[in-house]
């Protein structure tokens, strides 16, 4: 029997944070069915762990991820059955990232590439290191956007600069990547796990209903009008005052 070596690594934390690790070096963590699938696997464990409140995902070496593995035939011998591919292994880890109860953050250690850069901005929150570089590679070998980035990157960046980034094929430093909004920090490189780390643990110190709470309204409000954010908002508030650890906090954060 053919021994499956793991490309992802999860490491719990303290604090509730843990560190799932994409460790496909040679390929700079290209992104192929078994990867993907055992990506998607780690998550779901990472979510149904109570003690685990914020995830975050990087690469080893120099990449992040540097997209489709385009060794493997996927674009080429099995061209016809790429669409089938991107929905039954693709779109399910961005659409679970996107879903879960648990904060994801992506530490952005190197190169994200086409897919790659799909996979960092469907994290909640992104962290560049220094030498982070974001590639919209589409239009170079003759494709598209795909794994949600289209519904991303209009949202963050607006219509103009997706077009212009994306039928250019061309790519963004960390600084650039900063001033459009698509990472919230940017940090060397040898600081990058610290920093993002220490970001984390801040992060999981918060209540855990709050956390999934924000993050459920923050991709509600995304599609949502006004007026169906202000009722999602109400109820959610309406939810959150009654549980014990939200009047215990109120109680310690009122003036004595």
């Amino acid at each position: 029997m053919k021994q499956i070596t793991s490309v992802v690594r999860l490491e719990r934390q303290q604090d509730g944070v843990a560190v799932l690790t994409m460790i496909k070096e040679k390929t700079l963590n290209a992104l192929d069915e078994p990867f993907l699938v055992e990506l998607l696997e780690k998550l779901k464990e990472a979510e149904a762990d109570d003690n685990i409140r914020v995830v975050i995902l990087t690469g080893i070496g120099r990449g992040f991820c540097s997209g489709v593995d385009l060794t493997g035939g996927l674009l080429q011998d099995n061209a016809e059955k790429l669409d089938d591919w991107i929905k039954q292994f693709g779109n399910p880890v961005v659409a679970y990232i996107r879903t879960m109860t648990t904060v994801v953050i992506a530490a952005v250690n190197g190169v994200a590439v086409g897919a790659g850069v799909s996979l960092a901005l469907a994290c909640d929150i992104v962290i560049s290191a220094t030498s982070a570089r974001y590639f919209l590679s589409f239009a170079k070998i003759g494709m598209a956007m795909d794994m949600g980035i289209s519904w991303i990157l209009t949202r963050r960046i607006g219509p103009m600069r997706t077009a212009a980034l994306t039928m250019s094929a061309g790519f963004l430093d960390a600084e650039a990547a900063l001033q459009c909004g698509l990472c919230y920090e940017v940090v060397d490189d040898a600081e990058l796990m610290s920093q993002s780390c220490k970001f984390a643990s801040r992060i999981a110190s918060q209540s855990a209903p709050a956390l999934q709470a924000l993050k459920s309204q923050i991709n509600f409000a995304d599609t949502a009008t006004l007026a169906e954010v202000l009722g999602h908002e109400a109820k959610i508030q309406g939810r959150l005052v009654q549980t014990e650890q939200a009047q215990q906090l109120i109680k310690e954060f009122l003036p004595r």
